[in-house]
Protein backbone atom coordinates (compact mmCIF):
# COMPACT_ATOMS: atom_id res chain seq x y z
CA UNK A 1 0.00 0.00 0.00
CA UNK A 2 1.56 3.39 -0.70
CA UNK A 3 2.09 5.50 2.12
CA UNK A 4 1.68 9.26 2.55
CA UNK A 5 5.41 9.92 1.86
CA UNK A 6 5.66 8.14 -1.31
CA UNK A 7 2.02 9.73 -2.12
CA UNK A 8 3.88 13.31 -1.16
CA UNK A 9 6.83 12.80 -3.86
CA UNK A 10 3.63 11.75 -6.75
CA UNK A 11 2.22 15.00 -6.18
CA UNK A 12 5.24 17.12 -6.38
CA UNK A 13 6.32 15.55 -9.56
CA UNK A 14 2.84 16.28 -11.16
CA UNK A 15 3.32 19.93 -9.69
CA UNK A 16 7.16 19.96 -11.27
CA UNK A 17 6.46 18.31 -14.67
CA UNK A 18 3.11 20.66 -15.05
CA UNK A 19 4.87 23.59 -14.14
CA UNK A 20 8.28 23.19 -16.17
CA UNK A 21 7.03 21.24 -19.57
CA UNK A 22 3.20 22.56 -19.65
CA UNK A 23 1.15 20.87 -22.61
CA UNK A 24 4.26 18.94 -24.03
CA UNK A 25 4.21 16.19 -21.25
CA UNK A 26 0.63 14.28 -21.36
CA UNK A 27 0.01 12.31 -18.38
CA UNK A 28 -1.46 9.34 -18.87
CA UNK A 29 -2.15 6.02 -16.87
CA UNK A 30 -3.40 5.24 -13.29
CA UNK A 31 -2.72 8.99 -11.91
CA UNK A 32 -5.02 10.50 -14.40
CA UNK A 33 -7.92 8.19 -12.68
CA UNK A 34 -6.78 9.15 -9.43
CA UNK A 35 -7.29 13.20 -10.17
CA UNK A 36 -10.77 11.29 -11.61
CA UNK A 37 -11.55 10.49 -7.94
CA UNK A 38 -10.77 6.84 -8.27
CA UNK A 39 -10.02 5.02 -5.68
CA UNK A 40 -6.81 2.82 -6.88
CA UNK A 41 -3.55 3.50 -5.85
CA UNK A 42 -0.73 3.91 -8.50
CA UNK A 43 3.36 4.49 -7.51
CA UNK A 44 3.97 5.27 -11.10
CA UNK A 45 3.77 7.97 -13.06
CA UNK A 46 3.28 7.61 -17.47
CA UNK A 47 3.68 9.93 -19.49
CA UNK A 48 3.62 11.14 -23.20
CA UNK A 49 6.24 13.79 -24.22
CA UNK A 50 5.34 15.96 -27.27
CA UNK A 51 5.92 16.16 -29.69
CA UNK A 52 9.44 14.76 -30.02
CA UNK A 53 10.36 11.92 -32.39
CA UNK A 54 13.11 9.86 -29.98
CA UNK A 55 13.32 8.72 -26.23
CA UNK A 56 16.35 10.25 -26.65
CA UNK A 57 15.34 13.84 -26.70
CA UNK A 58 13.81 14.04 -23.26
CA UNK A 59 16.17 12.58 -21.33
CA UNK A 60 17.95 15.31 -20.23
CA UNK A 61 15.24 17.56 -20.18
CA UNK A 62 13.52 15.00 -17.64
CA UNK A 63 16.65 13.80 -15.54
CA UNK A 64 17.05 18.00 -15.16
CA UNK A 65 13.86 18.55 -13.84
CA UNK A 66 13.56 15.86 -11.31
CA UNK A 67 17.19 16.83 -9.92
CA UNK A 68 15.62 20.06 -9.07
CA UNK A 69 13.57 17.97 -6.26
CA UNK A 70 14.81 18.58 -2.86
CA UNK A 71 16.64 15.25 -1.50
CA UNK A 72 16.20 13.22 -4.60
CA UNK A 73 18.07 10.61 -5.78
CA UNK A 74 17.73 9.24 -9.72
CA UNK A 75 18.25 6.01 -10.82
CA UNK A 76 17.24 5.85 -14.86
CA UNK A 77 17.40 3.03 -17.86
CA UNK A 78 16.50 3.48 -21.94
CA UNK A 79 14.68 0.67 -23.44
CA UNK A 80 12.80 0.36 -26.65
CA UNK A 81 9.77 0.99 -25.13
CA UNK A 82 10.73 4.53 -22.44
CA UNK A 83 12.16 6.31 -20.38
CA UNK A 84 12.09 4.87 -17.15
CA UNK A 85 13.85 6.66 -14.22
CA UNK A 86 12.74 5.85 -10.44
CA UNK A 87 13.00 8.60 -7.92
CA UNK A 88 14.10 7.82 -4.70
CA UNK A 89 13.69 10.23 -1.54
CA UNK A 90 14.55 8.56 1.94
CA UNK A 91 12.49 4.83 2.23
CA UNK A 92 9.98 5.91 -0.82
CA UNK A 93 10.00 5.61 -4.52
CA UNK A 94 8.32 6.96 -7.60
CA UNK A 95 8.81 5.00 -11.02
CA UNK A 96 8.28 7.38 -13.79
CA UNK A 97 7.90 6.30 -17.08
CA UNK A 98 8.32 8.23 -20.25
CA UNK A 99 7.17 7.68 -23.85
CA UNK A 100 7.68 9.83 -27.11
CA UNK A 101 4.79 11.03 -29.66
CA UNK A 102 4.79 13.52 -32.43
CA UNK A 103 0.81 14.11 -31.67
CA UNK A 104 -1.55 12.80 -29.14
CA UNK A 105 -5.02 13.31 -28.89
CA UNK A 106 -6.21 15.05 -25.45
CA UNK A 107 -8.23 16.39 -22.59
CA UNK A 108 -7.56 19.03 -19.91
CA UNK A 109 -7.66 18.00 -15.91
CA UNK A 110 -6.87 19.83 -13.02
CA UNK A 111 -4.68 17.97 -10.07
CA UNK A 112 -6.66 19.49 -7.26
CA UNK A 113 -7.87 15.90 -5.94
CA UNK A 114 -3.97 15.40 -5.49
CA UNK A 115 -2.54 18.39 -4.97
CA UNK A 116 -5.03 19.97 -2.34
CA UNK A 117 -3.81 17.13 0.43
CA UNK A 118 -0.17 18.43 0.10
CA UNK A 119 -0.27 21.86 -0.03
CA UNK A 120 -0.02 22.34 -3.59
CA UNK A 121 -1.54 24.67 -6.21
CA UNK A 122 -3.78 23.34 -8.50
CA UNK A 123 -3.06 22.93 -12.22
CA UNK A 124 -4.41 21.98 -15.33
CA UNK A 125 -3.09 19.50 -16.92
CA UNK A 126 -2.93 17.33 -20.42
CA UNK A 127 -4.28 13.85 -20.18
CA UNK A 128 -4.54 11.57 -22.66
CA UNK A 129 -7.99 11.76 -24.01
CA UNK A 130 -10.07 9.33 -21.62
CA UNK A 131 -11.43 7.04 -25.09
CA UNK A 132 -8.11 6.55 -26.12
CA UNK A 133 -6.83 5.82 -22.81
CA UNK A 134 -9.96 3.28 -22.21
CA UNK A 135 -9.42 1.47 -25.18
CA UNK A 136 -5.84 1.13 -24.42
CA UNK A 137 -6.94 -0.33 -20.93
CA UNK A 138 -8.83 -2.84 -23.09
CA UNK A 139 -5.90 -3.95 -25.11
CA UNK A 140 -3.85 -4.07 -21.90
CA UNK A 141 -6.08 -6.53 -20.43
CA UNK A 142 -6.22 -8.89 -23.16
CA UNK A 143 -2.23 -8.57 -23.14
CA UNK A 144 -1.22 -9.27 -19.47
CA UNK A 145 -4.86 -9.72 -18.00
CA UNK A 146 -4.53 -7.88 -14.87
CA UNK A 147 -7.26 -7.34 -12.68
CA UNK A 148 -6.27 -3.54 -12.23
CA UNK A 149 -6.74 -2.99 -15.42
CA UNK A 150 -10.06 -4.28 -15.66
CA UNK A 151 -10.88 -2.21 -12.47
CA UNK A 152 -9.66 1.18 -14.81
CA UNK A 153 -12.01 0.10 -17.63
CA UNK A 154 -14.81 -0.27 -15.19
CA UNK A 155 -14.33 3.24 -13.90
CA UNK A 156 -14.12 4.68 -16.98
CA UNK A 157 -17.03 2.82 -18.18
CA UNK A 158 -18.78 3.57 -15.01
CA UNK A 159 -18.03 7.11 -15.91
CA UNK A 160 -20.04 6.94 -19.35
CA UNK A 161 -16.26 7.11 -21.35
CA UNK A 162 -16.52 5.00 -24.66
CA UNK A 163 -13.49 3.07 -25.92
CA UNK A 164 -11.97 4.90 -29.38
CA UNK A 165 -12.58 2.37 -31.69
CA UNK A 166 -9.55 3.00 -34.29
CA UNK A 167 -7.21 2.56 -31.28
CA UNK A 168 -8.61 -0.35 -29.65
CA UNK A 169 -8.83 -2.01 -33.23
CA UNK A 170 -4.92 -1.03 -33.73
CA UNK A 171 -3.92 -2.51 -30.28
CA UNK A 172 -6.20 -5.84 -31.02
CA UNK A 173 -4.23 -6.25 -34.04
CA UNK A 174 -0.85 -6.11 -33.41
CA UNK A 175 -1.18 -7.31 -29.49
CA UNK A 176 2.05 -7.88 -27.39
CA UNK A 177 1.33 -10.58 -25.39
CA UNK A 178 3.00 -10.98 -21.93
CA UNK A 179 4.60 -13.99 -21.12
CA UNK A 180 1.92 -15.09 -18.69
CA UNK A 181 -0.72 -15.07 -21.70
CA UNK A 182 -0.80 -18.76 -23.02
CA UNK A 183 -0.95 -18.95 -26.24
CA UNK A 184 -4.65 -20.94 -25.85
CA UNK A 185 -5.73 -17.58 -24.47
CA UNK A 186 -4.91 -14.97 -27.01
CA UNK A 187 -7.60 -13.77 -28.20
CA UNK A 188 -8.51 -14.66 -32.03
CA UNK A 189 -10.68 -12.66 -33.99
CA UNK A 190 -11.26 -9.83 -36.48
CA UNK A 191 -13.60 -7.32 -34.97
CA UNK A 192 -13.93 -5.17 -31.85
CA UNK A 193 -17.41 -6.75 -30.97
CA UNK A 194 -15.67 -10.46 -31.17
CA UNK A 195 -13.24 -8.98 -28.18
CA UNK A 196 -15.92 -7.70 -26.66
CA UNK A 197 -17.64 -11.42 -26.33
CA UNK A 198 -14.26 -13.03 -25.37
CA UNK A 199 -13.35 -10.55 -22.54
CA UNK A 200 -17.22 -10.69 -21.17
CA UNK A 201 -16.84 -14.78 -21.56
CA UNK A 202 -12.92 -14.77 -19.85
CA UNK A 203 -14.26 -12.58 -16.86
CA UNK A 204 -17.18 -14.10 -16.15
CA UNK A 205 -15.04 -16.94 -14.43
CA UNK A 206 -13.79 -14.32 -12.02
CA UNK A 207 -14.51 -14.14 -8.59
CA UNK A 208 -13.96 -11.41 -5.93
CA UNK A 209 -11.30 -13.56 -4.54
CA UNK A 210 -9.40 -13.24 -7.31
CA UNK A 211 -10.09 -9.60 -7.64
CA UNK A 212 -8.81 -9.05 -4.00
CA UNK A 213 -5.99 -11.33 -4.55
CA UNK A 214 -4.83 -9.31 -7.30
CA UNK A 215 -6.10 -5.88 -5.75
CA UNK A 216 -5.39 -6.16 -2.21
CA UNK A 217 -2.60 -3.75 -2.35
CA UNK A 218 -4.17 -0.71 -4.99
CA UNK A 219 -7.71 -0.51 -3.13
CA UNK A 220 -9.28 -0.30 0.28
CA UNK A 221 -11.22 -4.32 1.44
CA UNK A 222 -14.34 -2.05 1.00
CA UNK A 223 -14.17 -1.82 -2.84
CA UNK A 224 -13.26 -5.48 -3.13
CA UNK A 225 -16.77 -6.94 -1.95
CA UNK A 226 -18.60 -7.77 -4.63
CA UNK A 227 -16.64 -6.64 -7.02
CA UNK A 228 -16.90 -9.16 -9.44
CA UNK A 229 -20.26 -8.77 -10.05
CA UNK A 230 -20.30 -4.90 -10.11
CA UNK A 231 -17.46 -5.14 -13.15
CA UNK A 232 -19.09 -7.52 -15.17
CA UNK A 233 -22.39 -5.39 -15.15
CA UNK A 234 -20.58 -2.55 -16.52
CA UNK A 235 -18.57 -4.90 -19.30
CA UNK A 236 -21.97 -5.98 -20.42
CA UNK A 237 -22.55 -2.88 -21.59
CA UNK A 238 -20.19 -2.42 -24.03
CA UNK A 239 -21.85 -4.95 -26.24
CA UNK A 240 -24.60 -2.04 -26.13
CA UNK A 241 -22.97 0.78 -27.22
CA UNK A 242 -21.21 1.90 -29.64
CA UNK A 243 -17.89 2.97 -29.33
CA UNK A 244 -15.88 6.46 -30.51
CA UNK A 245 -14.24 5.97 -33.76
Amino acid sequence: MIDSAQQQLMAEILDLFAQRFDKHAVLRGGMVLRMLGCERLTNDLDYVFVPYASKKDIVDEALSALKSLPGVKLQHSLNSKCLRIVVRRGDVSVQVEAKTAMQVTTDTLSTAHVAKSFDLPPRLIRVVNYSCALADKLAAWNERRLARDLYDVWFFLRMGVLPDLETLTQRLREPVYSKLVKKKDQFVGDSVDAFYDFLITHVAAWSDDRFAEELEDYLPSSELAGISMRLRAELVKLQTKTGVG
